[in-house]
C-alpha cells in the first residue's frame, strides 16, 4: 500500500448536491466508502486529514521538519474545498498546532559533536536514506514497531557492534544529552565531548532513531540456537552491549542524510583547553 493509499482513509468527503460524497483529491477518484462505507458526516474534518497526513508524512517518509510544514500547508489546500462542508464545527485547519502536535509526539531531538559540517555521514552505505528501511517494514509487514521486522538481524548486529565501537558501519551516534557524554567514564567518549569544535542539532523522526533497548530486544529475539555461525558471537554482543553505560544516552541513526534534519549548530560548549 502506497503513501496516497494510505491517505485514502482520512480524507475529507465532498458532499455532493444529491447527498453522495467523493474523494477530496480529484486524481484518486471517487471513495470506496462513497455506496457502501461511513456517511459524510462520519468521515474525519479538514483538520483531522490535514493532522493524518502529516502523522504519517513524519513516519513513513521521515520528513524534515521543513518537509513537514509543506506537506501541512498542501494537505490544508487540498481539504479546502471540502472544509466548507463539513459545517460549522469544522473551523479551519489550525497549521501551527498540527505541525507542533506532529513535532511533539513523532520527533526527537539529538545532538551531535562534530568538526565539521559534513562530519555526519556513516562510514559504509552513505547513500543509504534513513527512513527507507521503515518504509519496507511497513510495506512488508504492516508493523513498524515490532522489533525483529523493524530492525532486521543484520541490521541490529552491526548497531550493536558500532555501539561497541566498530564504527566502520552504515549508522552515525548521537546523543540526548551531550553534558553526559562529555563526563562519561568512556575516556574514547569523553575524548569526543571535549575535543569537537562544534554540537550539532538534529531534529529526527522518532521512527528513524535506533535505540540501545531495541536493538538489544532484536538480537535477543532474532537469535537462532541453530545458527552455529553467529549464537556464539550474538551472545557475546549482547553480553558487550549490557555492559555498556547507558547514561551517555546513545542514539543511532541509519543512512548518510542525518544532514537534512539538522536545525542548529553551536561552538561546543564543552570543549576543554588544550593542554599542549
Amino acid at each position: 500500500m502506497d503513501f496516497e493509499q494510505q491517505l485514502d482513509r482520512f480524507r475529507p468527503v465532498d458532499r455532493t448536491s444529491d447527498g453522495a460524497s467523493s474523494s477530496a483529491n480529484p486524481g484518486i477518484g471517487p471513495s470506496s466508502t462513497a455506496t457502501n462505507g461511513p456517511r459524510p458526516s462520519e468521515r474525519c474534518s479538514a483538520s483531522s486529514f490535514v493532522g493524518a497526513r502529516a502523522q504519517l508524512a513524519a513516519t513513513l517518509t521521515g520528513a524534515t521538519l521543513a518537509a513537514l510544514r509543506n506537506e501541512i500547508e498542501l494537505a490544508e489546500q487540498q481539504s479546502a474545498p471540502w472544509s466548507s462542508a463539513s459545517g460549522p464545527a469544522d473551523r479551519g485547519v489550525d497549521r501551527e498546532r498540527i505541525f507542533n502536535d506532529v513535532v511533539g509526539s513523532s520527533y526527537v531531538e539529538l545532538r551531535r559533536f562534530q568538526n565539521a559540517d559534513g562530519d555526519c555521514k556513516p562510514r559504509r552505505a552513505a547513500e543509504t536514506s534513513a527512513i527507507s528501511y521503515v518504509r519496507d517494514a511497513a510495506r512488508e509487514h504492516s508493523s513498524v514497531g515490532d522489533h525483529p521486522e523493524r530492525y532486521p538481524m543484520t541490521l541490529a548486529r552491526q548497531a550493536g557492534w558500532h555501539m561497541r565501537g566498530k564504527v566502520d558501519s552504515p549508522f552515525v551516534s548521537l546523543i540526548e544529552d551531550p553534558s553526559k557524554l562529555s563526563a562519561s567514564r568512556d575516556p574514547w567518549a569523553r575524548a569526543i565531548a571535549n575535543n569537537a569544535t562544534m554540537l550539532h542539532t538534529y531534529t529526527i523522526p522518532k521512527s528513524a532513531v535506533w535505540t540501545p533497548d531495541q536493538i538489544l530486544s532484536s538480537i535477543a529475539l532474532g537469535m537462532n540456537v541453530d545458527d552455529h555461525e553467529n549464537i556464539d558471537a550474538d551472545v557475546d554482543l549482547m553480553c558487550s552491549l549490557g555492559r555498556t553505560p547507558t547514561r551517555e544516552t546513545e542514539r543511532l541513526f541509519l543512512g548518510g542524510d542525518l544532514e537534512a534534519y539538522r536545525t542548529a549548530k553551536q561552538e561546543n560548549p564543552f570543549k576543554t583547553e588544550s593542554t599542549d
